[in-house]
């Protein structure tokens, strides 16, 4: 090839990877994204920073690459500043398509054939969220690790150079840390070796296989699995419970209708239902059907694009209640290469034999573009309002230094996207709460009650405004308007609230004079201490209390009473604590309860003139 088509060639796909994910370069930040942002703030010390990218988080996950260390120097280096991020996704994105080219190239022996795997790949629809949405940047370079590994593979096999081992295994190594997924590369491995043996197309191999070496990585990826297991065992019950059985074939079956049309069939208004089944098993049985000619031929290598997809998917087939768009970007690739194969084929033959190609081709681009570039302005639009909401509160904030920011008005997509992950925090503004009434509204998640989490008591706005702590905001339409003065007529309290933050100004009202000056985001108490809020409505509630105890203080008890009824007393260790207590039934329907907390002992630092008990926390009746 001439200079000018090889640069063709190689850039080809990103360009079309950058015009149909444009808005996907441009976007913002939503939803967990701001929960790995924060991790920066949390860092002091060496250690902090292990435990950052070690720690096992959000369903017991460990990816110190590709979440971790991502979202920490980039925070560290960038802050808000969503470009740099976007930068490094799509860079790893297009190393993936290059890989994704030179891979089809070894397996079909077409450079036209990878290309157009690397086309149909960048098109498909399950890659709208890794491209777009930041905390999934995991399976971008999960992808690039698995790819690059495999190229490492296939040039030692053809060449037989040890360096080609040793690059083998470090990637292989490293993208543990990418994602759980990587554990899965031994079988790719062996897969590509015994298949690239048996295929007539391919020379036969003078290198060794190599079958100890593989059988090494097989033992890494089993121990990687049990460590992780002991580190983080799998849920037993929820969305992340583990179903073995014939769910999987349902699960299986419903990935591949996404795999080769569009995520969650969606339709475009003139399109019928029947039509996208009947498009989706034209594409799979010209696939199949190309799959078995050219297995029939020997050539043993176009099964291993069904085996890459097979092998990819199997870890996420147990989980049947948590099926998620994209689970395939990675898997999707077997496919591509097949697809992209067969179109070359199918062209290079006359008459139907072609006409059938392109017709089945342009049916799978018809199915998955569309979707693609309107989930790609849909992931846009959210992280929009994200910013729109995290910008508004931050010049209110401005305009009114020291006070709380209430929104009214926040929908489903700010809550998800902004509010609920504390966007708020990485801009310092720690005291912004939802209106009252909001949790009612908000219901449409299966968390939906973590909601009230954020509401702000009526009794506590209504003392807010009149001490004037609280300034309240409309959000309605992505902009901000202020309504303090108008607000305070809407509210209707009812009594003292159900749940009190003992690190809130707006609630220190409902503090006793024992109580310690606050620290930030806490507050400590002495030996005893005591506050007021809201009695139970209804029978068998729990006072729920949370808070930190100190390494100096050691195991501990503590005793609460309620209106002078003393409660049995529960232990406390040494770390974050939850501790709950069952409520009398004589309480239920009062205006208010009084509580008093007593812990067994109190310690004294030094340069301290203090005794110390614990630092709270929130109290809350449920």
């Amino acid at each position: 090839m001439t200079r000018a088509r090889t640069a063709a060639y190689w850039t080809l796909p990103a360009l079309i990877c950058l015009a149909v994910h444009w808005q996907a370069f441009e976007a913002w930040f939503r939803a967990d994204d701001f929960a790995w942002l924060s991790l920066y703030s949390h860092i002091q010390s060496f250690s902090d920073l292990l435990s950052a990218l070690f720690r096992p988080e959000a369903q017991g996950t460990i990816r110190p690459w590709s979440e971790r260390a991502f979202f920490i120097a980039g925070y560290a280096l960038f802050g808000l500043d969503s470009l740099p991020y976007r930068v490094i996704i799509f860079a790893t994105q297009f190393a993936g398509l290059a890989l994704i080219q030179l891979t089809g190239f070894k397996l079909t022996g077409s450079r036209v054939a990878g290309l157009l795997a690397a086309v149909f790949w960048t098109i498909n629809s399950t890659t709208t969220e890794p491209l777009g949405w930041a905390c999934v940047y995991n399976e971008v370079m999960c992808a690039a690790f698995l790819l690059l590994a495999l190229w490492f593979r296939i040039r030692l096999l053809e060449s037989g150079k040890k360096r080609f081992q040793i690059f083998e295994w470090i990637t292989f190594i490293l993208g543990f840390g990418a994602l759980e997924l990587n554990l899965v590369y031994p079988a790719l491995a062996a897969a590509y070796t015994w298949l690239s043996r048996y295929d007539t197309r391919q020379p036969r191999k003078k290198t060794p296989a190599n079958w100890k070496h593989i059988g090494a990585m097989f033992a890494v990826s089993i121990v990687y699995f049990g460590i992780h297991t002991w580190a983080a065992p799998p849920a037993a019950s929820g969305p992340y419970a583990m179903h073995f059985g014939p769910s999987m074939m349902r699960t299986l079956a419903e990935y591949w209708t996404w795999s080769v049309g569009p995520v969650y069939l969606e339709l475009p208004p003139h399109v019928k239902l029947w039509m996208m089944l009947a498009a989706i098993v034209l594409v799979s049985v010209g696939l199949f059907a190309f799959l078995t000619r050219k297995l029939r031929a020997g050539f043993a290598m176009a099964a291993f694009c069904l085996v890459w997809y097979l092998v990819t998917f199997a870890p996420m087939l147990p989980l049947r209640d948590h099926i998620t768009e994209y689970y395939g970007y990675i898997p999707v690739i077997g496919l591509a290469w097949l697809g992209g194969w067969a179109l070359v084929e199918g062209w290079r033959r006359a008459g139907s034999t072609r006409i059938v190609a392109a017709a089945l081709a342009a049916i799978y681009i018809l199915m998955v573009l569309p979707r693609t570039v309107r989930a790609t302005h849909w992931n846009y639009e959210l992280t929009e309002e994200a910013r729109d909401l995290v910008a508004g509160v931050a010049r209110a904030q401005q305009l009114h230094p020291g006070q709380a920011i209430l929104l009214d008005g926040v929908d489903e997509a700010g809550f998800i996207n902004a509010v609920r992950d504390k966007a708020f925090v990485l801009i310092k503004a720690d005291r912004v709460y939802l209106a009252p009434g909001s949790e009612r509204r908000l219901t449409q998640q299966s968390d939906w009650d973590r909601v009230a989490n954020y509401v702000l008591d009526p009794s506590i706005a209504q003392q807010g405004l009149a001490r004037g702590q609280l300034q309240v905001y409309d959000v309605r339409g992505g902009t901000f308007h202020n309504i303090t003065s108008t607000y305070r007529y809407t509210l209707r309290a009812e009594g003292l609230p159900s749940r009190v933050s003992a690190a809130d100004p707006l609630t220190a009202y409902l503090l006793g004079p024992e109580w310690y000056a606050l620290d930030i985001d806490h507050r400590w108490m002495g030996k005893r201490a005591t506050l007021r809020m809201g009695a139970p409505k209804e029978p068998e509630r729990k006072l729920y209390l949370t808070g930190y105890s100190v390494d100096a203080l050691g195991p501990a008890e503590v005793k609460v009473s309620v209106n002078g009824m003393e409660l049995p007393p529960a232990p406390v260790n040494p770390g974050p604590f939850q501790l709950s207590f069952a409520l009398p039934d004589a309480i239920v329907g009062q205006r208010e309860m009084k509580v008093a907390i007593e812990v067994s002992k109190t310690f004294r630092p030094s340069n301290e003139p203090r005794d110390l008990g614990l630092s709270f926390g929130t109290f809350e009746v449920r």
